[in-house]
Formats: structure tokens, C-alpha cells, sequence
């Protein structure tokens, strides 16, 4: 059932204006129950989601792994240590299991960790065993396995521990030192979607298989049709394809598995005009801050220019309603204007917005001060605690 608003009429006008083609914008505004549409343009058209092909990303590790996963290195130590002097004798090996977000912070408390066990001295070599990667704020992309280890053997240098041989990378064995477990799956992506991590997203989706994966599992699970969706990074980075129509099956089987777990969709995706990151000035006004939980993207020299928004709004006589809007070939800047006009006359239409109960900045304080656990060898029961081995 379609019921038009007037936004949808003020939205064409205004891409038209500005000289844009219709053809390239696509738009889907719903009921969170879907049987209501609001708004509806080309939302069965392919479009480049950018960086909302990270909510994918996010659904597929979610319910893969569950929101209260912790990713866990293992250090070990293949070789014997002398008590008295502190030596280990042999390597001391590193069993990544594709931690997206160990970083310097980590590194140093892990080196603080094994001199407490008695290593300060390794005779041998530092050997990486499986994804092992650094994780460094500012930083684009992935850092390479070899940039990370070198990295990683700075932060433990400067613990205390001392490796006389080279960086290796092979097969993990030896005696287990000290294990370290990650920040919960469910705060690492709402810090991944907030500031939109490429870097993040990329060793998410690894985990989990990367994006043949992730495609084939919003195929088999989130009612995607196979035609409507191209899962070519994790991240959104280069060419990605997603109808409308196919990203709110997203958001909305995103909201049913948060939901499974007695949370909320903005523990998740970040709240307009609220949290750090992409929407931090965006829906700030009054009446409609803190209405709107979603996802941006953005790619300026890909499809001529790419910006998205993709999520929910909480409307005080339309009750949550889903939203996508994707729009190419053109200006990125004047695109989230025209969307943050689009979407604030959609609200206001509506009877204005609902703020959200979280109502300060979850990413307020510093997103790397230990959300981490270091535990001294491996617990003894491991079912207790989630591991990617």
C-alpha cells in the first residue's frame, strides 16, 4: 500500500534542480513491518551502497557469532623458559584469530602480561600464527601482516620483551602464556559503523568468511534475492551492489537479531545528531535529534560519486519507519543535504521525531581504553568464553 508524502514531491524537485537525474537516485521509505510505503523510487535498481554494505557485514557477524563474541590471541611459547633469567629459549608465538581492533593499547599490556609469566628474553623468533592484524586509528585500510608484526614487536620491545631473532610467520604451537580477548562483536561494530572503519569491516567480514560469505548468507537468511545484491568488500570500499528494497531486508533483519538479544538498533548503528562519527552533525535540530539511527556511505570517484543513508527513524505518529536512499552520480556534499532536507520534511510529516533513549555520545570516551581482557594462559573452560579458533 502506497502513501505518498509530500517530502517525495520536494526530493525530486530539488535532485532535478540541481541537475541531477532521477534515474540515478533510488529511495524506499516503509513501515518497519513493510506493509506501508511511503516513498518509492528505482527501489529495485542496483546501486554502489558504499560503506552501508557495512550493515550487511554487521547482520552476517552478528548472528554468525553472536553480539557477546570476543575475538582471542593466544601467546605462546614454543620452547623452554629458564625461571631464573627470564629466557625463553625458542620462539615465542603469536596465534592470531583476526582480531579486528588489537591494538597499541593491547600490544603493551599483552608485553606486561608475558614478563609477568616469566619471559622477558626470547632467543628465538617472534612467529605470527593465522590473521594477525594492528589496529591503528586514522589508518584507512588494513595495515599488511608484515606492518602489524613489526608493530606488534615494537609495543612488546618497549613492555619489556626482548626477541633476538627475526619476525617469522607459520604454524602455532608450544605452551600456552597469556591469552587476549577483544571487546564484545557488539561494541566493536557500533565503533566500526559510527566512524564507518574500513579497516574494521574488512577483518569483521574475514572472520566470518569474507564476501562470497556474507552474500550467501543475506541470501539465505535476510530474504535477499540473489539479483539484488553484490557483495564485492566487506567494507563497501569499490564496487558493491544493493537495491533499496534489498537493503531495508538488511535493516530489518538486523533489528530482529539485535532484538534476539534484548537490544536495541542503536546499540549497533550510531544516533543522528548524538554519537561520534558520520552523523555527529547530521539531524541535529530540535524535534528531529536523536530520531534518527543509521548508516552513511559515501565514494567520491566510484560511480561518479556515491552518498547513501540507510537506517530507521522513530516518528511520533508513524511509529518507526525504514528508510533507504541512495544516490550517484554527483556532488556527495550536496547529496547529504538534499537527503538531511528529504528525511527531516519525512519526519516532520510525521509528526516529528522520537528521540532515542540513549541520549549521550556512546563513543564519548576514548574507543581504544581497555575494552579489552588479558587473562594469564588460556581459562580452563573455554566454552565460557568465545574464541575464533
Amino acid at each position: 500500500m502506497l502513501t505518498p508524502l509530500r517530502a517525495m514531491e520536494l526530493f525530486k524537485s530539488t535532485v532535478q534542480a540541481r541537475g541531477e537525474n532521477l534515474d540515478h537516485q533510488g529511495v524506499l521509505i516503509e513501515t518497519l513491518d513493510g506493509q506501508q510505503v511511503f516513498a518509492s523510487e528505482n527501489s529495485d535498481s542496483l546501486f554502489n551502497p558504499a560503506s552501508v554494505m557495512k550493515l550487511a557485514t554487521s547482520l552476517a557477524a552478528l548472528k554468525t557469532l553472536g553480539p557477546d563474541y570476543r575475538y582471542r590471541t593466544d601467546v605462546r611459547a614454543d620452547g623452554r623458559v629458564d625461571p631464573a633469567t627470564h629466557r625463553l629459549d625458542g620462539d615465542l608465538v603469536i596465534k592470531g584469530s583476526a582480531d579486528p581492533m588489537f591494538s597499541r593499547i593491547d600490544a603493551q599490556e599483552l608485553g606486561t602480561q608475558i614478563v609477568r609469566c616469566g619471559v622477558s628474553r626470547v632467543t628465538g623468533s617472534l612467529r605470527i600464527a593465522g590473521p594477525f592484524y594492528y589496529f591503528a586509528t586514522g589508518y584507512r585500510c588494513n595495515l599488511s601482516r608484515e606492518t602489524s608484526a613489526s608493530k606488534l614487536r615494537d609495543a612488546l620491545r618497549r613492555a619489556g620483551v626482548i626477541i633476538e631473532g627475526p619476525t617469522v610467520f607459520g604454524a602455532a604451537s608450544g605452551e600456552a602464556l597469556v591469552s587476549h580477548y577483544s571487546d564484545r562483536l557488539i561494541r566493536i561494530l557500533l565503533y566500526q559503523n559510527a566512524v564507518s572503519s574500513n579497516a574494521i569491516a574488512e577483518v569483521v567480514g574475514e572472520s566470518i568468511g569474507g564476501p562470497q560469505a556474507i552474500q550467501d548468507f543475506l541470501i539465505r537468511n535476510a530474504g535477499v534475492a540473489e539479483k539484488d545484491i553484490f557483495v564485492g568488500r566487506p567494507s563497501g570500499l569499490d564496487v558493491n551492489r544493493i537495491t533499496p528494497r534489498a537493503a531495508l531486508q538488511v535493516v530489518r533483519a538486523l533489528i530482529t537479531v539485535l532484538a534476539d538479544h534484548s537490544l536495541e538498533p542503536e546499540d549497533a548503528m550510531p544516533v543522528a545528531g548524538v554519537d561520534s562519527g558520520t552523523l555527529r552533525t547530521r539531524f541535529a535540530e530540535d524535534g528531529i535529534r536523536g530520531s534518527v539511527i543509521a548508516k552513511t556511505g559515501t565514494l567520491v570517484t566510484i560511480d561518479n560519486g556515491v552518498s547513501t543513508l540507510v537506517g530507521l527513524a522513530r516518528t511520533r505518529s508513524r511509529g518507526t519507519l525504514l528508510f533507504a536512499i541512495f544516490d550517484s552520480d554527483g556532488g556527495v556534499k550536496g547529496y547529504r543535504k538534499v537527503q538531511d532536507q528529504f528525511l527531516s520534511e519525512v519526519i516532520k510529516e510525521n509528526g516529528g521525531g522520537l528521540q532515542s533513549p540513549r541520549v549521550e555520545d556512546a563513543l564519548a570516551n576514548n574507543p581504544r581504553e581497555a575494552f579489552s581482557q588479558i587473562i594469564p594462559r588460556p581459562p580452563t573452560d573455554p566454552s565460557k568464553t568465545a574464541t575464533a579458533d
